[in-house]
């Protein structure tokens, strides 16, 4: 045998290509070089469950939300902010609406004259909200659920210099019992209005401070950074070096001033990869917007589940199509007979999947939900024009140098004009659309139509559209899909039988004496025809409106259907799966399961069934 070809020693497969012999720390057939390897793969599988989100994060003291709603929607869609913090909204009540371009606004306001604060969330960010504490008309906190990151959005709009010494010694506790309120494991995103000026340098404060700030620091500075070092925040815009225009949030005419923070999680710093201030947009003339881009770290949920695809069940009301489907359906009941030498289970199952599959066919289904701008649908092109008009306008006013009085005066007239002429021309097109709104509700088909923005408008005012978190009995937030639906679970499984226990067992269980009489059609007519129409579906995910568009075949297929249900006493597997749908009671917290009250959805099918049965009982009860 010829020895280099057995029992050498391969270097190749002994060194990566590229190392010389004695560089490499060891073979790969070692235990070092096993660790290595190992470690490789660990880095490589925490990869793939991570993944990097990038949001864009606002704080802007707005003046007023008044006539502004839209346009703001505007400059942070061109801006690509995903999260802004708004300051002096002067809006009053404790709501939530939408502003347009998919944006949601969350506010807390007082009188409608001063103070206000609120935060803005575009079409992405909207979804994950679990909860909004509203603390007072300068602070507002909202809770969101990125994968499985806590994260807490707070604006701030702390009281000016002149305000009394009680105001200020008032806002100070209070935003320290906000910040003791959320645990130090989740994440705090802060922007703010804080009518205090930390100063360029950092001398004392090199934890939180990160020495690129503008002016000279301040006793209202002061008290901000003193807070900064007791929660462990650290200033934001102090941390990038930037020119002057980028760090000054606030001028008005000779005086530029910093008051404007974002404020993080000191150990979060690093994923903070830029922040500044645009001096560019004109909604404001005096304070300017602050960004910063932040990039967070997110572990994927492996088994995220997608909304299944619906049925488009509301086009049974139109004649062509409903007359399509109930061919197809009956036919499918002529082929199956009396059911003779099928079970129960095969009968249903059978009809079901048929009802099914030939509405997917005749209605199609939907295949996912499309933004609807709900406040920006009078927004007309002669408003943009106006806006860009006015927008260029401030820029020229703005790019005047101060030296030059009466050309930056002149142009600042210019900016004036066009700003009124844009008002004005919002106003206008406003009152035209709603003008012909308000005259299409006038006719039958508007009353309908009344109802939808109504109900619209109520669930767009909602704060939490969707649970993305619960607690358990501990009080720790649970993220897992899996884990939530356990939590559910257990919870439900406590609440329905810790005050009654059963044994599964009758005392003296009555016995029937007599024949059963068969389901008749008129019976199964009457049901159907007392059942509501609209009703959310269960798991088989079909309607009440399918049987009442059969009519009589469908009356009679059902009819023989149940009696083959009293015949082999028992129901389709099917029917025995119901879907629990908590609904928030809009008192106590979100996130606790004793807030909720359960919705069963169950067979539309199976809720005809026991309507004839109780209306069956009722009489027997009546006789006796």
């Amino acid at each position: 045998m010829n020895s280099t070809s057995c029992g050498t020693y391969d270097r190749a497969r002994a060194y990566p290509a590229g190392d010389a012999q004695g560089q490499h720390p060891a073979p790969v057939g070692s235990g070092q070089g096993l660790s290595h390897l190992t470690e490789r793969v660990r880095r490589k599988r925490r990869a793939r469950r991570e993944k990097n989100v990038r949001v864009r994060f606002a704080s802007w003291n707005i003046g007023t939300m008044t006539g502004r709603g839209r346009e703001l929607a505007d400059v942070l869609k061109r801006r690509r902010v995903n999260v802004a913090c708004l300051q002096e909204t002067k809006w009053k009540g404790n709501k939530a609406r939408e502003i347009g371009e998919g944006y949601k606004f969350y506010y807390c306001g007082s009188d409608g004259k001063r103070n206000g604060v609120g935060v803005v969330l575009d079409s992405g960010m909207k979804e994950r909200v679990t909860d909004v504490k509203r603390v007072n008309d300068r602070m507002i906190v909202v809770k969101l659920m990125i994968e499985n990151k806590v994260v807490n959005v707070v604006s701030v709009y702390a009281p000016q210099t002149g305000c009394e010494e009680s105001v200020k010694e008032k806002f100070w506790e209070e935003f320290d019992c906000m910040m003791m309120g959320i645990p130090e494991r989740e994440d705090v995103y802060m922007g703010g209005d804080f009518n205090g000026h930390v100063g360029r340098v950092n001398d004392g404060y090199e934890r939180v401070h990160g020495g690129w700030g503008y002016g000279v620091r301040n006793r209202e500075g002061e008290v901000l950074l003193q807070a900064a070092c007791a929660f462990d925040l650290a200033v934001v815009n102090t941390w990038f070096q930037k020119r002057d225009q980028h760090l000054v949030t606030y001028k008005s005419g000779h005086h530029a001033t910093q008051i404007d923070y974002l404020l993080i999680r000191r150990n979060q710093i690093k994923s903070v990869k830029n922040c500044k201030v645009l001096p560019g947009e004109d909604l404001v003339s005096q304070h300017r917007i602050l960004l910063a881009d932040i990039c967070l770290t997110v572990r994927l949920n492996k088994h995220k589940d997608r909304p299944p695809p619906k049925i488009k069940w509301h086009l049974l009301h139109k004649e062509g199509y409903a007359s399509e489907f109930r061919e197809l359906v009956v036919n499918k009941m002529i082929e199956m007979g009396d059911m003779e030498g099928m079970s129960v289970n095969e009968c249903w199952k059978e009809m079901a999947d048929c009802i099914r599959s030939e509405a997917r066919k005749v209605l199609g289904e939907t295949k996912g939900k499309r933004m609807i701008d709900k406040d920006g649908w009078w927004w007309s092109e002669s408003i943009r024009e106006v806006l860009r008009e006015k927008k260029n306008a401030f820029k020229e006013w703005q790019s005047v140098e101060d030296q030059n009085e009466s050309i930056k005066e002149s142009k600042r007239g210019a900016y004036k004009e066009c700003k009124k002429r844009a008002k004005k021309e919002v106003a206008i097109c406003r009152a035209e659309a709603h003008d012909k709104l308000y005259r299409s509700l006038e006719s039958p088909e508007g009353q309908k139509r009344l109802f939808q923005i109504a109900r619209a408008r109520e669930r767009n005012g909602r704060d939490v559209s969707h649970v993305k978190c619960i607690k358990d009995d501990s009080g720790r937030i649970l993220t897992d899909d899996e884990s939530i639906k356990k939590r559910w679970k257990e919870y439900f499984e406590k609440l329905m039988n810790e005050e009654n226990e059963w044994n599964e067992m009758l005392e003296n269980p009555p016995v029937n004496m007599g024949l059963v009489r068969e389901i008749s059609v008129e019976e199964v007519k009457m049901a159907v025809r007392n059942m509501k129409n609209g009703k959310a579906v269960g798991p088989d995910g079909i309607p009440v409106e399918v049987w009442k568009l059969l009519r009589a075949d469908g009356w009679k297929w059902l009819s023989l259907f149940f009696g083959k249900l009293l015949q082999e006493e028992q129901i389709p597997e099917e029917w025995c799966s119901s879907i629990l749908v908590p609904i928030f009671k809009n008192k106590g917290d979100v996130q606790n399961c004793s807030s909720y009250r359960g919705i069963k959805l169950m067979s539309h099918t199976m809720k005809v069934w026991e309507r004839i049965i109780e209306r069956r009982m009722r009489e027997e009860c009546e006789i006796t």
